[in-house]
């Protein structure tokens, strides 16, 4: 039956409106204009998969990644009946991001389950990354007046309305679509740079894309104003390092030189880059030094706007924790004290204070379980090393960053965010399915195919 699928060109159905969708939510993540094209194409795709899994005959998704999913899943579930029976503003919506949307992931990680739809997922990634970086550069070169007033980069935001840019005290701030996507693209870039590839095997993404999209990332990172963006991209060499200790021995040891090579070689471009930056009037060094330290000033006199809502929220949360530490306030409660959006009341900036305050240590601890468990079984994965390994490599790293930024930006909190913790999930889920029919890992990108 699975040659009939073939034949039939089904699996191609699915991969292209999947990479679409994984493009999308990649580069236009939160814009209105494209909501309903997602939807869409979510539609498309969990049609085919139904299909595809039908005429197969063979779900191919392990009982471990099911039975975690569907327990928080349950989980969330008891919170979002909790905020409706104290009626909390957003009982709703959190249903639908805590609940509804991980069971939709579920399907699309079981859909994922083939090397070659692994590989094309990878390459998404770095072409998304190219894209953001070639979308932010057009509006920063507008704005710089070294390109001509345009209606490019209005264009490629798709009506983004919260797209704004503008010059503070030496460094340039910017908020376009696909920024909020980077504190994962950039380590993951960085993370597959650092990756040498396995003797006799070729590697899914040429260095040179790999490059262009790492560089272009810096580019965004640098001129973006974005302390979260800045901090894990510094910090994820160290990351890197961490991870490469999970390597087989051979892997590690190609691995840590790989690493060494290219730390070496940024640290003197990166300063070769900044010194050409520093020749424009909006940009200085010290104006993003600056602007990263006050990030950490979190008493109540910093002069820091963010810094001071941070702190207020941080305080707000805690005291409306205490009311209800084991079991919380319910998903989608807002807390007396500190109201950020009149729109959405229960979305917080300090998303895990925020889950602290409205899940209580119970659910937090139910949460902060189905991360661990993701780190515990991508690190086997890791430490098996081969092509799996190697793929699942830099995805760790990015969705590190991802889950340090989240802490400031609360990325999870909407469905065209999870995908961050659902894209290392589809890759161990292949890992323990494979593992179980003794298959490795080969594709047309790999010796063995």
């Amino acid at each position: 039956m699975s040659d009939q699928i073939e034949s039939l060109g089904i699996r191609k159905l699915l991969v292209l409106p999947g990479y679409a969708l994984f493009f999308l939510m990649l580069t236009y993540p939160m814009v209105l204009s494209v909501l309903y094209v997602k939807a869409v194409l979510f539609g498309i795709v969990l049609t085919i998969i139904g299909i595809v899994s039908m005429l197969d005959a063979n779900w191919r998704l392990n009982h471990e990644v099911a039975l975690w999913t569907l327990l928080l899943a349950g989980v969330s579930f008891f919170f979002v009946l909790r905020g409706y029976f104290l009626g909390t503003p957003g009982a709703t919506k959190a249903a639908e991001v805590y609940v509804l949307w991980p069971l939709v992931y579920l399907v699309l990680v079981a859909g994922a389950s083939r090397p070659n739809i692994l590989v094309g997922l990878h390459r998404v990634l770095v072409l998304a990354t190219i894209f953001i970086g070639v979308q932010g550069g057009i509006y920063l070169l507008s704005h710089l007046n070294i390109l001509p007033e345009n209606r490019y980069s209005d264009l490629l935001s798709l009506g983004f309305e919260a797209q704004a840019i503008g010059s503070r005290e030496g460094y340039i701030g910017m908020q376009f679509p696909g920024l909020n996507s980077l504190p994962f693209l950039i380590p993951f870039t960085f993370a597959a740079l650092a990756t040498p590839a396995l003797p006799g095997s070729h590697e899914p993404v040429r260095k040179i894309w790999l490059w262009l999209a790492y560089c272009l990332g810096l580019l965004m990172m640098l001129t973006s104003g974005r302390r979260a963006l800045i901090l894990v991209t510094l910090s994820a060499p160290a990351f890197i390092w961490l991870f490469i200790r999970f390597k087989p021995v051979k892997e590690k040891i190609l691995a840590r030189s790989s690493l060494t090579r290219l730390v070496i070689v940024l640290a003197v471009g990166l300063v070769v880059f900044l010194a050409g930056l520093s020749l424009f009037d909006q940009f200085e060094i010290s104006g993003l030094i600056g602007r990263v330290s006050q990030g950490f000033e979190f008493g109540a006199g910093t002069v820091d706007e963010g810094g001071a809502a941070r702190h207020e929220q941080y305080f707000a949360l805690l005291r409306g924790w205490y009311q209800n530490p084991l079991l919380g306030a319910g998903h989608g409660a807002s807390v007396y004290g500190s109201i950020r959006s009149e729109e959405r009341p229960w979305a917080y900036e300090l998303s895990y204070m925020a889950l602290l305050f409205q899940c209580g240590l119970l659910g937090f601890a139910a949460y902060a379980a189905g991360v661990v468990w993701i780190y515990w079984k991508g690190i086997g994965t890791i430490r098996d090393g081969g092509r799996v390994g190697q793929s699942i490599f830099p995805l760790m790293v990015g969705m590190t960053c991802y889950l340090i930024a989240n802490a400031t930006n609360p990325y999870l909190s909407r469905f065209d965010g999870i995908w961050a913790i659902f894209l290392p999930l589809a890759f161990i889920n292949y890992a323990l399915v494979t593992r179980n029919e003794g298959v490795q890992f080969t594709s047309k990108y790999s010796s063995a195919a």
